[in-house]
């Protein structure tokens, strides 16, 4: 055991303290900042920066009120000529006329782009409202009677507690935790193949082999890829927490808090599990097929394979897992190890496949993967010191041979 530990910790300190390993693990959080940064100081200038708004011009203080209050507005200019001149000077992006003509309303807009459509929405709201008062001055309505005009209909909608955010919360957890997983897989399993082929016909591998088992090297291996992804998505879960804990009174007020547990509450101990050993399974056939190579040059195409089922099961679980209904290949392929890790945990999620299934579908899972390990460590010792160059299946055969 004492050998297995020290082989993992070689491997993990060895992969994280790579610039490789730093970058990914910060780029999204670099991203994500970057993101908002330009967001807020893309809000702030177009604040700060007349050039981007238009000028307002009505005698209607109350429909001026109403437009600033949207934002992208400016009263700075009261009459066209001042307007039309710093429109040409580029001061302004446009300007917008409002006045009252014989009891109507009429806007005017002069720019040198259309009126971008989300804005004339709430112009035209905006216009709607101020005519709808101007025509009842003009009317000379009573107080009761104005009420009266305002009364609209009352719609009420009754939803079972807990279960607002159910579906949404479903649809976010699937496609989270698929794409989260492909991209794991995608990223870990070529760095695998490559920590594999590396030591591929080193003469230090049979200096190695001499003082530890084969089998023992190739668990303490696995064991440091795995403690390098638990790093990895453990430092993401802290940062998420993190930046939840930071945003949650904006989260609670845009809605969202809900959404948020809705989705926590999708991933159960099971659907973890799953996660777990299908990152296991799937880094044990990356090894395998490092392990097959005679050159570094050759290591992206034995892992090709890998990448081929990867897909298959990521595909497959996007397409068929929003089809709405449990069909027969998702229900097949639930069972099937490496397939399962992705199929099983959707239909978990949707609620396709019972407690009883699902933990059978782990089970058979797990028994593979440790079934393959065990078989892979017993013949690591002929897979990594043959080199003779006779393809990915003849490599296989005669290293299995060998043990």
């Amino acid at each position: 055991m004492k050998k297995v530990l020290i082989v993992m910790k070689e491997t993990y300190l060895r992969q994280v303290k790579s610039l490789a390993f730093l970058f990914m693990v910060l780029a999204p959080f670099l991203f994500i900042g970057l993101s908002l940064l330009s967001g807020m100081l893309g809000a702030s200038s177009a604040e700060s920066n007349l050039s981007s708004q238009t000028a307002l011009i009505s005698s209607d203080k109350q429909l001026i009120s109403d437009m600033m209050a949207l934002g992208g507005y400016t009263d700075q200019y009261k009459d066209r000529d001042s307007a039309q001149q710093a429109l040409e000077d580029e001061e302004i992006a446009a300007y917008l006329i409002v006045e009252e003509v014989d009891g109507q309303l009429q806007a005017n807009y002069h720019g040198n782009e259309i009126m971008p459509q989300n804005d004339k929405l709430f112009l035209t709201q905006a216009l709607t409202n101020a005519q709808n008062k101007l025509n009842q001055e003009r009317a000379g309505l009573s107080p009761d009677q104005v009420a009266t005009l305002a009364t609209t209909f009352n719609f009420t909608e009754e939803i079972v507690e807990g279960k607002e955010f159910e579906k949404l919360g479903q649809y976010v957890t699937y496609f989270g935790l698929v794409f989260f997983m492909y991209m794991i897989l995608i990223t870990y399993s070529s760095q695998t193949a490559q920590e594999v082929a590396s030591e591929k016909g080193t003469k230090i591998m049979e200096v190695i082999f001499s003082s530890v088992p084969a089998p023992l090297y190739f668990y303490g291996k696995i064991l440091g890829i795995l403690a390098v992804i638990a790093t990895h998505i453990g430092i993401y879960v802290v940062g998420g927490f993190i930046g939840f804990q930071l945003a949650k009174e904006y989260l609670a007020s845009a809605g969202f808090l809900g959404m948020i547990q809705s989705v926590v509450g999708n991933l159960s101990l099971n659907t973890l599990l799953f996660v777990i050993f299908g990152l296991f399974i799937y880094v044990v056939f990356a090894a395998l097929c490092g392990s097959l190579v005679a050159r570094m040059e050759d290591v992206q195409k034995a892992v090709s394979p890998v990448m081929m089922v990867i897909m298959v099961a990521f595909f497959g679980a996007m397409f068929l897992g929003q089809s709405g209904s449990d069909n027969l290949i998702m229900k097949v392929g639930s069972f099937v190890p490496f397939l399962s890790t992705f199929f099983m945990p959707i239909r978990v999620i949707n609620g396709f496949a019972s407690t009883a299934e699902a933990w059978g579908s782990l089970a058979i899972l797990i028994a593979v993967s440790f079934g393959l390990v065990y078989y892979i460590g017993k013949s690591y010792a002929g897979l990594i010191l043959q080199t003779d160059d006779i393809g990915l299946w003849k490599s296989f055969k005669k290293g299995i041979s060998s043990r």
